[in-house]
């Protein structure tokens, strides 16, 4: 496990084999409800009651939303995945901060994956600083560059889009950063950002010198050049780490959950004949994927602790039946399939030996009696120390309303700082900058930067457009001006302030 602190940020990222599958934040916009909320995937009505529902029950959010039949188990399974990705790139935003490693992580109850290639190389196209970019690769400068016959990773692994693909293509031949740009077409930063990227992975690599190519021979292409990023201060020496006075995370101990009575073989038939059928089982095995971490074998097989050894083989085989992995032979549940099964394997092979069964019942009677002896009351406690960059930032926009821009400044430096990923957080922060310095050209500047940025960071955010067209125009860079506008238009439809403001920008000209 990696604690990681950027005050008031903290965060905890659980690796597997290298691989992260969990990360813990203080950030209330990170929790899945609320990240829910923000995809549209969950109304805030079913979203507080489900988590009263959570907090009284002890039970997660997603077994609550799956019951309500408001989820189903693979829909459930991909937004678990894309909020653990979207927890993780918001560290390549990151600036300076502190780090610790631990070697005793907790339990990684989450079953989640995430593909570091593609991890990588998204967080550094699109969210890595770019003086870092910029420091990184500017050694290349001058030098040849291909593809590494050698990378850490298959390019099976990394998905580019196919501007990105152009790219990767052009280097199975030595180029030079500049000569890319004809090649590809692509921007001079955009072919930066990705360089870095695949630089990271070990997919290309510099050459001082073209290598000199016979015919019939294959190149020899030197180690890759280092291009590290700038490196995070540890916040104390690996054998004797410090505690980090992080806030309090909102984190829980799960109980143990009984599992309804298994199905009979019968509702799970090899070859469902119809689309519902097949659909409702795929629900099914990644509902018992996503909870079977945190089960032990007895609530896995939905068993009572003085089940008969008849009834332990009946309900292996009917969990056995519904997990078998042949059935989903050559689809993306194979994987998952096959694990489930090989722990109920391990669950039955518990159960029906004497000692393993004897240890399971003692650890189960010892924390049912710590519970009783130590009852917490707090324990399922909504959290509510959570940072929340959009209560300040609605706060923030009640000041401007109000005319005090300098404390709305303020709330929506925290706002940005907190949610670095969130166009509308630093659009707002920039334009209320240039509103604040009127006729200052240095502060106009600056935001046009800052709005760029926010539109590459988040593509559709219309108003860091309106505001960037209206910075340029006040800079008289009236053509940009109008091409802001324009793509303020597509994206903020049908909200009219864009167009309004083009027409004025085109009275302007005519005058």
């Amino acid at each position: 496990m990696i604690e990681l602190r950027r005050p008031p940020v903290s965060k905890k990222v659980v690796f597997e084999t290298g691989v992260p599958v969990d990360c813990r934040s203080n950030l209330a916009h990170e929790t899945l409800g609320r990240f829910m909320v923000a995809a549209g995937r969950l109304n805030d009505d079913d979203f507080h009651s489900a988590l009263a529902q959570t907090a009284a029950q002890g039970i997660p959010l997603g077994e609550v939303l799956i019951e309500r039949g408001l989820i189903g188990g693979e829909e459930l399974f991909r937004l678990l995945q894309q909020n653990l990705a979207k927890k993780l790139l918001d560290l390549f935003t990151w600036r300076q901060g502190e780090f610790r490693i631990s070697s005793e992580p907790p339990t990684a109850e989450s079953p989640l994956k995430v593909r570091v290639p593609q991890l990588i190389a998204t967080g550094i196209t699109r969210f890595a600083p770019q003086e870092e970019v910029d420091a990184a690769i500017a050694p290349w400068v001058g030098k040849h560059l291909a593809l590494s016959p050698e990378p850490f990773f298959s390019a099976a692994e990394l998905k580019l889009t196919p501007q990105q693909q152009r790219l990767t293509d052009a280097l199975r031949a030595p180029h030079q950063m500049h000569e890319l740009v004809g090649a590809t077409g692509l921007p001079l930063d955009e072919i930066a950002r990705l360089l870095y990227a695949l630089a990271l992975l070990g997919s290309v690599v510099a050459l001082d010198r073209p290598p000199m190519v016979r015919t019939g021979a294959i190149p020899i292409i030197s180690p890759p050049v280092s291009a590290a990023p700038p490196a995070i201060t540890p916040a104390a020496p690996p054998d004797r780490p410090a505690a980090i006075p992080a806030p309090e995370l909102a984190t829980r101990q799960v109980p143990i959950v009984r599992l309804p009575p298994a199905p009979a073989a019968a509702a799970f038939p090899s070859s469902p004949a119809t689309a519902g059928a097949t659909e409702k089982r795929r629900n099914e095995l990644m509902q018992t994927y996503l909870a079977h971490r945190r089960l032990d074998p007895f609530d896995l097989l939905g068993l009572a602790e003085d089940a008969s050894p008849p009834m332990i083989e009946a309900r292996f085989l009917a969990f056995s039946e519904r997990c078998a992995p042949w059935d989903f032979a050559e689809t993306d549940l194979e994987e998952k399939a096959r694990e489930l099964f090989l722990t109920g394997a391990r669950a039955y092979a518990q159960l029906t030996e004497a000692e393993s069964k004897g240890t399971l019942l003692f650890r189960r009677r010892s924390l049912r009696e710590e519970r009783e002896r130590r009852p917490d009351p707090d324990r399922w406690k909504i959290k509510t120390d959570l940072l929340d960059p959009e209560a300040q930032f609605r706060k923030a926009q009640s000041l401007l309303e109000a005319g005090r821009k300098k404390e709305a400044i303020q709330l929506l430096e925290f706002a940005a700082d907190c949610d670095p990923g969130n166009g509308l957080y630093r659009a707002e922060l920039a334009y209320a900058r240039f509103e604040s310095s009127p006729g200052a050209t240095s502060v106009a500047r600056q935001a046009a930067r800052d709005l760029k940025e926010a539109l590459r960071v988040d593509p559709r955010c219309g108003l860091a457009a309106l505001y960037l067209g209206e910075v340029q125009g006040q800079l008289g860079e009236l053509d940009e001006a109008e091409a802001a506008y324009r793509q303020a238009i597509r994206l903020m439809a049908p909200d009219r302030r864009p167009i309004e403001a083009l027409k004025a920008l085109q009275g302007r000209r005519k005058r």
